[in-house]
């Protein structure tokens, strides 16, 4: 009797999937550092993977929905840096330098931090904060867009300059700006001007809003 043939192997299906929409996401923002925003497209990420494109389309509707994906996973990376400060100033400077580190880190994709903000993933950060904040609510929306605007502002801002390779501020004659090039020389270095920034911040809304001025009326 002759050897018995052996059975041919079943091909299993492998044990993650080829496409999921984090490598995806993963994959975009590798491609905007590299080559830019101008050169994301659902077909660049699928060569960039190794796969086609209708087959990356069958996990998004549209371009849209990447990029929607890709400023929220950005924002994810604030949340994983943003520390365990537990008082309400503390806690704020904190979210407000890691999302300005997140944003510096990934300064070609930060525009779709705009263009795509996810603000309802940050509804519970905005309650969050309001919860522990000292001052009244109907100060409380003033105080967010404050926040908001001032460390995203600052952040993009120094982003775009950084994406550019330009100065955040232009090379000048110091003989006709001379309390300009004072100004400069005297400043603390980057993350620490934007944190006195911060603090100037919080001092006026503790002169606005805190307990001297409610005192006074």
């Amino acid at each position: 009797m002759g050897a018995s043939a052996k059975p041919k192997a079943k091909r299993g299906r492998p044990l993650k999937p080829l496409i999921t929409k984090e490598a995806a996401v993963d994959a975009a923002i590798v491609l905007v550092e590299q080559e830019g925003i101008d050169s994301l497209s659902v077909q660049g990420v699928a060569r960039a993977m190794g796969v086609t494109a209708p087959s990356l389309y069958y996990h998004f509707k549209d371009k849209d929905e990447l990029l929607q994906l890709v400023a929220r996973a950005l924002l994810r990376e604030v949340g994983a840096e943003g520390g365990d400060a537990t008082g309400w100033k503390e806690r704020a400077i904190a979210l407000a330098v890691a999302t300005r580190r997140t944003i510096l880190r990934h300064p070609n994709a930060a525009p779709l931090m705009l263009r795509y903000f996810p603000r309802n993933v940050m509804l519970g950060a905005y309650e969050a904060t309001l919860a522990i904040c000292p001052y009244p609510s109907e100060h409380h929306m003033a105080i967010l867009e404050a926040l908001e605007k001032i460390t995203y502002g600052a952040s993009l801002f120094a982003a775009a300059a950084e994406a550019h390779h330009i100065p955040a501020m232009p090379v000048f004659d110091a003989n006709r700006f001379p309390k300009l090039a004072e100004a400069l020389a005297k400043a603390p270095e980057d993350e620490a001007l934007f944190v006195e920034t911060l603090e100037l911040m919080f001092d006026g809304f503790e002169a606005r809003y805190g307990t001297k001025k409610r005192k006074s009326k």
